[in-house]
């Protein structure tokens, strides 16, 4: 009888509802683990490595990623970081939806693409990933707009159907809005008021109109299961 090698993935599978926070918990707590880690060995190890090991460093870093920000004037920032709150409505509204055993498949599916693309965008603006692209690496940005551009024309086409029968001009809304706030930046635009009123100001119109979107959707696939998963008794 052949014995049948270690999977990580069995053990999972034998945790069941335990499977999705575990791996939550243990993806927030890995960067936890590995500063505490260097911080403990950087205390050993700092005389034998001749300074290149340093505990400073360390808790430099983590007092960095953890430390608030303190601005001089409180509403600072107040509709740059409202909008990063409302980027994370439509995002836990598709995940939460696409989980719900009511949902249908092809449902399911359009809503985790949907999600996925939202969610890339998210990071993207929270930390500037094509800004750092095209600092540290020379990716000019216009190719990481690309990209989420081709993704979700990608999704248009895939999921046409499901689009055009739902409350789709909010989506058409949405997509010029957001549009026209991810191109401010390339057009000759006089002024500073202007720009920053197309750039962040657009930019809040359509995710507030994109969440109303996947809010409406979400909810009309959610009651129109809703009766034939009474009757069956689920």
């Amino acid at each position: 009888m052949t014995k049948q090698p270690f999977l990580v993935w069995d053990v999972l599978k034998r945790l069941g509802p335990l499977k999705v926070p575990l791996l939550l918990n243990l993806f927030v707590l890995l960067p936890y683990l590995l500063l505490t880690l260097y911080i403990k060995l950087t205390t050993v190890l700092h005389q034998y490595s001749g300074g290149i090991l340093s505990r400073r460093l360390g808790i430099e870093l983590l007092t960095t990623l953890f430390s608030e920000p303190a601005p001089a004037v409180p509403y600072l920032g107040l509709f740059t970081e409202t909008a990063e709150i409302v980027w994370c409505v439509p995002v836990s509204i598709c995940f939460f939806s696409l989980s719900l055993p009511m949902m249908p498949s092809g449902k399911r599916r359009f809503l985790l693409f949907c999600g996925l693309l939202m969610s890339l965008l998210l990071v993207d603006d929270i930390f500037r990933v094509t800004l750092l692209l095209r600092v540290l690496l020379g990716v000019p940005k216009t190719i990481g707009y690309l990209v989420y551009g081709i993704f979700g024309a990608a999704i248009a086409l895939k999921f046409w159907r499901q689009i055009c029968a739902g409350p789709y001009l909010l989506l058409i809304v949405s997509g010029l809005l957001l549009g026209i706030s991810g191109s401010v930046e390339f057009l000759p635009i006089p002024g500073i008021g202007t720009p920053i009123m197309l750039e962040d100001g657009f930019k809040l119109l359509g995710l507030l109109n994109i969440t109303i979107y996947f809010w409406q959707v979400c909810r009309g696939a959610i009651l129109r299961a809703a009766p034939s998963v009474a009757s069956s008794g689920v």
